[in-house]
């Protein structure tokens, strides 16, 4: 009873609070009270931990990349794990034609602009051509381990994945490893 109650105070507000943020076009949408209210009483899970970068769009498509671990600790960690997610957004299917078996393309880049470390230098892809449909609201996630050996402590470095055959469709990161 007291939960309808709440519910009953703080959903009129949380709607109109909603329909006034619709109207929001800037570059980082702000919670909506409806939004707020929702993961104040844990009915809505939030994804993305705070910190985050935030995940690049083109053309509805959505790019992430997460790195783990993270902080990378050389002394600890000989390579890192980079899983790279496409999300499709919009409401119409995606399709992805690849004229080999690569998919994606992972370089470390130093502060000069180097590329210190190629992903696909010890891999092996085939000829073979391909298609993948990404169906709407869906996603297809790729990971490649990535070697630090070329890295050094305190030195920022920018980890960035790609798809090939799409060059614009691209996301990175900036890291700092650690001793």
């Amino acid at each position: 009873m007291k939960l309808r109650a709440v519910l009953a105070l703080v959903l009129p507000l949380a709607l109109a609070s909603a329909a006034l943020a619709s109207d929001d076009a800037g570059p980082t949408p702000k919670p909506t009270l409806m939004g707020e209210t929702l993961q104040f009483l844990h009915l809505k899970h939030n994804p993305k931990p705070a910190g985050a970068p935030a995940p690049v769009l083109h053309h509805g498509l959505q790019l992430q990349l997460d790195i783990a671990p993270l902080p990378i600790s050389l002394s600890n960690n000989r390579e890192v794990q980079v899983t790279v997610s496409l999300y499709n957004r919009t409401k119409k299917y995606v399709d992805l034609n690849f004229p080999t078996s690569q998919r994606i393309e992972v370089l470390v880049i130093d502060s000069t602009g180097k590329t210190v470390n190629t992903w696909s230098e010890d891999q092996s892809f085939t000829d073979d051509p391909a298609s993948i449909t990404v169906n709407p609201q869906e996603r297809i996630q790729y990971v490649a381990t990535v070697a630090t050996r070329e890295m050094n402590p305190g030195q920022p470095y920018i980890i960035q994945a790609s798809f090939p055959s799409y060059p614009d469709i691209k996301v990175e990161q900036k890291v700092i490893p650690q001793k």
